[in-house]
């Protein structure tokens, strides 16, 4: 078992052993901080490759963002945040936990900063401080790695009220990812 899904298992169960925790908002969280350049660096160095001190703040990342419309993420911010050094309020924000992962803002950055990286580093970071990772993502992940499916399995109803579900409409069953997949999943949450 990796050190990363110990974690994550440990953070599972905090979460069900404590419903409410505080949320402080990315603005509570900068009032309070100061720049540590150190994490900046652990970061910089894992994703080696990207040019994320090139952003020039153009805010194509986020004008594209799927996210911004309903959750107000600004993935131009986070970089510049990043840049900054305010490593550790990022990680502790309920932002970073808004990106749909849908890479718009790696196609569209001129620069190749790549905001959805940084994010993923970041909360990489979250995890392994068990800082709040929000109940929807942590059952979304248990349920990959048990199932392979991000969603379950469902009967469909259709307007005549008929139900329908993979055994009558004759459709294989689903098969459930083998050891190796539960291992290649969790190697790949490790690396960004």
């Amino acid at each position: 078992m990796s050190k990363f899904w110990r974690r994550f298992k440990r953070l599972v169960l905090k979460r069900k052993r404590k419903k409410e925790a505080i949320k402080l908002s990315l603005t509570d969280l900068m009032s309070m901080a100061k720049p540590n350049l150190e994490s900046r660096e652990k970061i910089l160095h894992k994703l080696s490759g990207r040019e994320l001190v090139n952003c020039f703040q153009c805010i194509k990342c986020t004008s594209g963002c799927t996210a911004l419309k309903l959750l107000e993420l600004k993935p131009h911010e986070i970089i510049k945040l990043f840049n900054l050094g305010f490593v550790d309020e990022l990680a502790s924000s309920d932002i970073i936990w808004t990106c749909a992962t849908c890479l718009k803002c790696l196609q569209r950055c001129p620069q190749r900063a790549s905001p959805y990286h940084v994010i993923m580093a970041l909360r990489n970071l979250a995890v392994e401080r068990e800082a709040k990772v929000p109940e929807g993502y942590l059952k979304a992940v248990s349920r990959i790695l048990e199932t392979g499916l991000a969603e379950g399995v469902q009967d469909v109803v259709s307007r005549k009220m008929e139900v329908f579900n993979r055994e009558n409409l004759k459709l294989p069953k689903i098969a459930y990812p083998k050891e190796s997949f539960q291992a290649a999943f969790m190697k790949a949450m490790e690396e960004r």
